[in-house]
């Protein structure tokens, strides 16, 4: 799994780098993913209550990271992972244009770079969702990262000024199954809910 989080961390930073660049215009295509065998019980990791304050200086938002979670961060990101390793979620503010492309293409280019770092994805329909009051797009992620079977969900949103927010959230699924349903999902939720925009990126 540590693989994964390497690979996850490297491409973040390879897309936020080239973000306001314009390359991200086209829209991704799904890919068929094996549905992988059930072997394991699920176990429930609910996330705990504590939770830390943390302030992105260039990405245009802060965010309550819950206690007992591993995080780095730079100016623009957090890269967040759990203790088990199996959990890992990656967000970054970013300046862009859009006028070059729409969220949801510039999304679709997002999974696709991310799926062409050692996955395979098929992802859903895009679909609304609000975070600090306004609406942006997201799409739920099925597949397999590095031969591991993955769950999860990749957001974008852009809160005005050329601004944009975006990055996912994955499970991997080979110890527990529906570690994304019991817990990931549950943590990457808090995560999102608790994402305030700066006055600077309002538009």
């Amino acid at each position: 799994m540590k693989r994964i989080i390497f690979n996850i961390l490297i491409g973040t930073l390879l897309l936020t780098a080239c973000a306001p660049s314009g390359i991200l215009q086209q829209t991704a295509t799904p890919t068929a993913a094996k549905v992988p065998e059930p072997t394991h019980t699920p176990i429930l990791i609910p996330p705990t209550k504590t939770s830390q304050f943390i302030d992105l200086k260039s990405g245009g938002f802060s965010l309550s990271v819950q206690q007992g979670l591993d995080f780095d961060i730079d100016d623009y990101s957090i890269n967040i992972s759990d203790k088990q390793g199996e959990l890992i979620i990656s967000l970054n503010g970013k300046p862009y244009i859009a006028s070059s492309y729409t969220l949801e293409s510039f999304l679709g280019k997002y999974v696709n770079e991310m799926a062409a770092r050692g996955g395979t994805f098929n992802q859903s329909e895009p679909y609304e969702i609000m975070i600090d009051g306004m609406s942006g797009l997201a799409v739920d992620l099925t597949g397999s990262f590095l031969d591991d079977p993955i769950a999860g969900k990749a957001i974008i949103i852009s809160p005005g000024k050329d601004f944009i927010i975006f990055g996912l959230g994955m499970s991997n699924l080979s110890t527990h199954e529906n570690g994304w349903a019991d817990a990931g999902s549950v943590i990457f939720e808090l995560l999102i809910k608790s994402i305030k925009f700066k006055a600077e990126v309002k538009g």
